[in-house]
């Protein structure tokens, strides 16, 4: 039976308000985010992390839960394609996609949609990807793999444009609703031997938030 309204827990990025402090909290926490995102080769493990720090779940753990779809997988974009060394005329048959949201206890960290070439990686591999809510770097990790990031997009910021001779405003300390999906990393993975196997689009969610904000004394 579906819990009723009142059965609902509070859900704690409710605790974040519209004040000056709390959007320089958050404009720091997505920072330290994306910049470890960037220095280390798992995304997963990163996430992983993350959620054990702001104890996002009672037993913090990653998993991926494939997103299912009717509709038929999409190409690879040609600006990741031309990285994986594809030589076949029809490069969508050399490739795999697999599209899962990153779960951390009830909560979606992101989204995660990934195209990897199947003859780069191991049979066992391959069931794994196929089989498993495993997520794909720790599925990949033998292969002892390095990331490298091409691109990155903020779909938002909590301050406003300073640069622009802005100051930070007080805000109402009202709730602060926070949107759906925070920023955006396209990435290339390669095997220890340099060998592209994957190109990856990962869209990082506001559930990556919801915790009691730092109290300040």
């Amino acid at each position: 039976m579906p819990a009723s309204q009142h059965d609902m827990t509070p859900l704690p990025d409710l605790l974040w308000r519209d004040t000056g402090l709390h959007r320089l909290m958050l404009s720091a926490l997505l920072s330290r985010l994306k910049n470890q995102l960037l220095l280390e080769n798992s995304a997963t493990q990163t996430l992983d992390a993350w959620c054990r720090q702001q104890k996002l779940a009672s037993a913090p753990a990653i998993r991926a839960v494939r997103v299912n779809s009717d509709t038929p997988a999409p190409p690879c974009p040609p600006e990741l394609a031309e990285h994986l060394q594809l030589t076949s005329q029809n490069a969508s048959e050399t490739l795999r996609y697999r599209h899962v949201r990153l779960i951390c206890g009830a909560l979606t960290l992101s989204h995660a949609e990934n195209w990897y070439r199947p003859d780069r990686l191991t049979k066992e591999m391959n069931t794994a990807l196929e089989t498993t809510e495993t997520p794909f770097g720790l599925v990949t990790t033998p292969l002892g793999f390095s990331r490298r990031t091409l691109a990155e997009q903020d779909l938002w910021d909590p301050l406003p444009d300073i640069t622009a001779g802005m100051t930070i405003p007080d805000g109402n300390n009202c709730q602060l609703h926070l949107p759906r999906f925070l920023f955006r990393h396209q990435a290339i993975l390669k095997r220890h031997d340099a060998a592209p196997f994957s190109a990856v689009i990962e869209t990082y969610t506001s559930d990556l938030l919801r915790f009691t904000p730092p109290h300040i004394a």
